[in-house]
């Protein structure tokens, strides 16, 4: 799928952790992600369950619950659909030579695309809360109170032990954060794991989606969020799909990975790119931006992830990128050519213009005004009555460009 760009000028660059600190303490972005949660958890008891399920802090210490990784996921989609976060200004990314224009393609997708990120993000992990299971280190305060359980698709397993331990925790935690009052949610949830050591696991909670609960509960957001059908088929495979994300962490297995999604696109009958695209999308606002890592030093977000995923598809295929990279650029330029001759900056509405005759000095003028458009140089000056001229001529080609998403 083509994604026309308009390459902007170079950002001063952040490193991810700092980007997405800046993320994080944008309160507006806060309110609207709230304001979604609220909203999905009102109308659907299934998302209300999802939001109180707890984290593993190895995995999850952006928060004690899934609440906190579904904000924080919300937070960093829409940042990004507001233009208030651009990919381009993450220095890891940012230092991926050659590959700028798939980066920008990817940042419009997610512009193009945010009621998909969305309904990716409320219904992911939605059965977490039915798979959640525990363990203790041996001769821990956890296993002590018992935290160990087992969760597996067999008949016989015992749904009201594993609700309540889930009960149990929930209620043994409150406890805790209750006498550490004075301490943030993220600072509780590390303490809280280094007082009991319990593990948090959610056996086949990718697989769940297709269960019909879950299944039925994917669909009421695939209508009410307006999607057409292949997006909607999509958002299924990659909800039952996206624990093999993982593997994108280790660049030794992320080519093996990467070909693993084109055969099922190539089996779905997909558009491959497409897919790959929401593939990608998909890792960069869960693995990446909403899964925070814990260590001895403090929390950390694995950007490498996303940087091994856009790498995987190259090396799939080397030579399919360099064409599509032609096919866009051909594809753009046709697009430029087109709103120039539209709004008056072709050729020949600018002989008129000009006043000029066919001919060198003129087309070293159509170079230099035309450039100046798409951010190449400056725009040459030629009178004040013709500067005003093409001052309105170039407004109207911009207003053009971004009404088109450029």
């Amino acid at each position: 799928m083509f994604r026309p760009t308009f390459t902007q000028e170079k950002k001063e660059t952040l490193f991810f952790d700092a980007w997405m600190r800046r993320i994080e303490g944008d309160a507006l972005l806060r309110v609207r992600a709230d304001a979604m949660l609220h909203a999905a958890s009102t109308m659907e008891p299934l998302i209300a369950d999802t939001l109180r399920t707890p984290q593993d802090i190895r995995y999850h210490a952006e928060g004690p619950f899934v609440r906190d990784h579904l904000r924080l996921m919300l937070m960093s989609i829409y940042a990004v659909a507001e233009g208030k976060a651009s990919l381009l200004e993450i220095e890891e990314l940012a230092r991926m030579k050659g590959y700028e224009t798939e980066i920008e393609g990817l940042e419009e997708l997610f512009k193009e695309h945010v009621a998909w990120f969305e309904a990716f993000a409320l219904c992911h992990d939605a059965a977490k809360w039915a798979c959640t299971a525990f363990k203790s280190k041996e001769e821990s305060r956890g296993a002590q109170l018992g935290f160990n359980t087992v969760h597996t698709y067999e008949p016989d397993i015992d749904l009201a032990e594993q609700m309540k331990m889930r009960t149990a925790y929930l209620d043994l935690y409150q406890e805790f954060a209750t006498t550490h009052a004075q301490e943030s949610p993220q600072e509780i949830q590390s303490l809280f794991y280094q007082t009991y050591e319990i593990d948090v696991k959610y056996p086949f909670h990718d697989r769940m989606i297709h269960a019909p609960l879950y299944e039925a509960l994917l669909q009421r957001f695939i209508v009410a969020h307006e999607m057409i059908d292949i997006h909607g088929a999509m958002l299924t495979d990659i909800i039952s799909h996206h624990l093999r994300f993982e593997p994108f962490a280790v660049a030794e297995k992320s080519l093996n990975t990467m070909k693993q999604f084109f055969y099922l696109a190539d089996k779905r009958g997909y558009d491959t790119e497409n897919f790959i695209d929401f593939i990608q999308g998909a890792v960069f606002f869960d693995f990446v931006c909403a899964s925070k890592r814990s260590s001895p030093h403090g929390s950390w977000h694995e950007i490498e992830m996303m940087v091994h995923a856009l790498r995987a598809e190259h090396d799939r295929d080397p030579m399919q990128r360099v064409e599509k990279q032609r096919a866009r650029e051909v594809h753009e330029t046709r697009q430029r050519n087109r709103w120039f001759q539209e709004v008056g900056l072709d050729g020949i509405a600018l002989l008129d213009v000009l006043d000029m005759e066919p001919g060198p000095q003129f087309g070293k003028m159509l170079k230099q005004i035309q450039g100046s458009v798409i951010g190449r140089n400056e725009m040459p000056s030629v009178g004040k009555k013709i500067d005003a001229e093409l001052q309105k001529r170039v407004q109207e080609y911009y207003q053009k460009a971004f009404e088109k998403g450029d």
